[in-house]
């Protein structure tokens, strides 16, 4: 699953494509701006004009007269930007847009991988373009707690409640992310939003330019086993380095693999392997920690503990909620289609 030469000319590509469309868009930027301002271009060929002659003055060693010049294109800058925004422009409407920031879709920074071209081979190493798609669903814009129960058991903290710290928990975690400062387990029974929850904080970091690779429980212990058994096709080396050294391993629904002595050696191999390299992890398990002891082992089960912020969700069944909701529609649209046809 070594990245090939056509798959890496394919990411070349969409680079190169992105900078055709942020080389387009800013032009229609112009075009537009240029129709509307006239005044606009008359001072973009102004600031050509005196850019030409600081540098000019620069070759010469004049630096009295390069500062002079500095200060009027600053003055042009500033009047520029007071121009578009009178015309409800953003300051930088006229400048080319782009994707990455760090990289402005070039896929390199200083003669670097940008971490924006390091998620594209990881994406393409683990064909996570369906995840993508996913995001696009589920993210923090679209997270929802009116699922959540209102009432409190026992007279405690509801679920609503208790959610909306979670939530604030994982806002902070992509906040101040940095590799190998936190991980996180997300505990709960089925159909609490831990999935859900975990798309989000995937959805932010990859955003923020941060390289994330989401794996269920059982595609982390293939790919771990076919390493250690040498199982792997030519060039899977680097499939394997992506799972100990992403900046962010998201491993769903631990407990669902196929669970044996391997699994838990695994399993311990890789946490610790994160940890002296220093990047982070995430979890998500219906387990209890008492489960997760018994499942794996005792040094599994201190490790996640002592190193691993714990979030718990509790909950009724939201996959059944909703179920229910969509029955509900389905059942009220086919009653109002049958008062329609008689």
């Amino acid at each position: 699953m070594g990245l090939t030469n056509p798959q890496y000319d394919r990411i070349r590509r969409e680079y190169d494509k992105k900078q055709l469309e942020n080389r387009t868009a800013q032009e229609a930027h112009i075009r537009e701006a240029y129709s509307r301002l006239p005044r606009l271009r008359e001072m973009e060929e102004t600031t050509a004009d005196l850019s030409y002659q600081r540098a000019e003055r620069l070759l010469a060693g004049d630096t009295k007269a390069a500062d002079k010049l500095a200060r009027q294109l600053q003055e042009l800058r500033e009047g520029k930007q007071v121009l578009l925004a009178s015309a409800g422009y953003p300051p930088d409407y006229l400048e080319m847009p782009c994707h990455c920031p760090l990289c402005r879709d070039t896929g390199y920074v200083n003669g670097k991988k940008c971490r924006c071209f390091e998620q594209a081979i990881v994406d393409m190493l683990f064909s996570q373009h369906p995840i993508h798609e996913k995001l696009e669903r589920e993210n923090f814009s679209t997270f929802s707690l009116e699922y959540y129960d209102r009432e409190a058991p026992s007279g405690g903290e509801s679920p609503y409640e208790h959610m909306q710290q979670v939530l604030l928990q994982s806002r902070r975690f992509v906040d101040t992310f940095e590799p190998g400062k936190e991980n996180l387990l997300l505990m709960g029974s089925a159909g609490t939003g831990k999935t859900f929850l975990s798309n989000c904080i995937a959805d932010a970091l990859m955003k923020k330019g941060i390289s994330v690779i989401y794996l269920s429980a059982n595609q982390l212990f293939e790919a771990l086993a076919d390493h250690a058994y040498s199982r792997e096709e030519a060039g899977q080396e680097e499939y394997y380095h992506w799972v100990l050294d992403s900046d962010l391993l998201i491993v769903d629904d631990l407990g669902t693999e196929l669970n044996n002595s391997l699994v838990s050696s695994e399993l311990f191999f890789c946490l610790n392997e994160r940890e002296l390299r220093r990047r982070s992890t995430m979890i998500s398990t219906n387990l209890t920690m008492n489960q997760i002891r018994a499942s794996y082992s005792e040094r599994v089960a201190s490790r996640l503990m002592e190193n691993y912020r714990l979030l718990r969700l509790y909950n009724s069944d939201i996959r059944l909620k909703k179920r229910e909701e969509r029955l509900g529609l389905a059942a009220n649209t086919k009653d109002r289609n049958d008062d329609g046809g008689r």
